[in-house]
C-alpha cells in the first residue's frame, strides 16, 4: 500500500468502540509524515530535528516504555544486584512498565500502524561496543549505580509524559491514559529516590537542589540535563516574560515569603522532544 493511501486508511480506521483514529497523525500534514522515520530503532543522533506530532509522541514513550522493561528485566535477571528485600519491589516496577509498553503497542495496532523493532540497549552507554568509554559505570553489578540510573530515568519518565500530555490533544482517551501513567511514573520516582535515601544518599523524593549530584563522565550529561535539568528554576512566568510574584502573593507567617529552594521543588518544569531522544540515545 503505498504511504499516501495508508494514510488515508490511518485516518478512517476505527479504535475499539466508537472513537475514530484520527488522531495520531491528525496534526501531521502528509508531507511532513512522509519525511518521519518509521522506526525509531536504529539510534538517533542528539541533534535529530525531533517532530512533535501526536504519532511521534506516541513513538518516543514506546520507546521510553521499552527501554525501562530492558533496564528492570536485566535489573532482576543479574545475580545478587538486587537486594532480595527489595526483589519484589523491582518486580512491581517491570509489571507496570510492562503495562505501559503494552498499551502504546495497542495504540499503534489500533491505528493500523506497526509498532518499529525494538532496539537492542546497552545501559552502560558503550552502545554495543566494548571499547567505548563505559558512560554508566557497574550499572548491573553494583546496586547503588543501578538505582541512581533507575532514579534519572524515571525522573525523565515523569518529565517526558508531563510533556506528552500537553501534545496528545485530539485523542482524549489516549490523552487521559498518558496523564494517569504520569502520575505511576512520579510514584516509581519518589519510591526509587526513597530506596537511595534509605541507603545514604543525600537526596529527596522529589527532584530538589538540595539533591547530591550524580557523578557522571561528560558524555553522559544528557541523562541529567534530560532528568532535571532545569528543576532549580526559581522563577515561573503567568505569561511571556510575566514572572509570578511570589514575593506578595506566598507570603506565609509573619508576612515572610516562602524560601527560595521551596519554590523549584514546587513546579515540574518539561523536557523537550529532542532533549529526551538525546538521553535515550545513551542507552541504544
Amino acid at each position: 500500500m503505498k504511504l499516501i493511501s495508508f494514510l488515508d486508511h490511518l485516518a478512517a480506521t476505527p479504535t475499539t468502540g466508537t472513537a475514530p483514529r484520527r488522531a495520531l497523525l491528525q496534526q501531521v500534514g502528509r508531507a511532513a509524515v512522509a519525511a518521519l522515520p518509521l522506526s525509531l530503532g536504529a539510534a538517533l543522533p542528539a541533534v535529530a530535528d525531533t517532530k512533535d506530532s501526536s504519532f511521534d509522541v506516541i513513538l518516543q514513550l514506546l520507546l521510553l516504555e521499552r527501554l525501562q522493561v530492558a533496564f528492570y528485566a536485566q535489573g532482576l535477571a543479574a545475580a545478587g544486584l538486587i537486594p532480595a528485600a527489595q526483589t519484589a519491589d523491582f518486580q512491581r516496577l517491570l509489571a507496570h512498565q510492562t503495562q505501559h509498553l503494552t498499551f502504546f503497542g495497542q495504540v499503534l495496532q489500533n491505528a493500523g500502524a506497526i509498532s518499529p523493532v525494538a532496539p537492542t540497549f546497552d545501559f552502560s552507554g558503550r552502545h554495543g561496543v566494548a571499547s567505548n568509554p563505559e558512560l554508566f559505570p557497574a550499572v548491573l553489578t553494583s546496586y547503588d549505580a543501578y538505582l541512581a540510573l533507575a532514579q534519572q530515568l524515571e525522573d525523565l519518565g515523569v518529565r517526558l509524559y508531563k510533556a506528552a500530555a500537553f501534545k496528545i490533544t485530539s485523542d482524549a482517551s489516549v490523552s487521559r491514559v498518558v496523564l494517569r501513567i504520569h502520575a505511576v511514573e512520579a510514584q516509581h520516582s519518589a519510591h526509587v529516590r526513597g530506596l537511595r535515601r534509605s541507603r545514604g544518599a543525600v537526596v529527596k523524593n522529589w527532584p530538589s537542589e538540595e539533591d547530591a549530584l550524580i557523578d557522571r563522565p561528560g558524555a553522559a550529561q544528557a541523562l541529567t540535563i534530560a532528568a532535571t535539568g532545569g528543576e532549580e528554576t526559581a522563577i515561573q512566568y503567568v505569561a511571556t516574560n510575566v514572572a509570578v510574584p511570589f514575593a506578595d502573593l506566598l507570603l506565609i507567617r509573619d508576612g515572610n515569603a516562602i524560601h527560595d529552594p521551596a519554590l523549584p521543588e514546587a513546579f515540574d518544569e518539561l523536557v523537550t522532544t529532542a532533549v529526551a531522544q538525546a538521553a535515550l540515545n545513551l542507552f541504544i
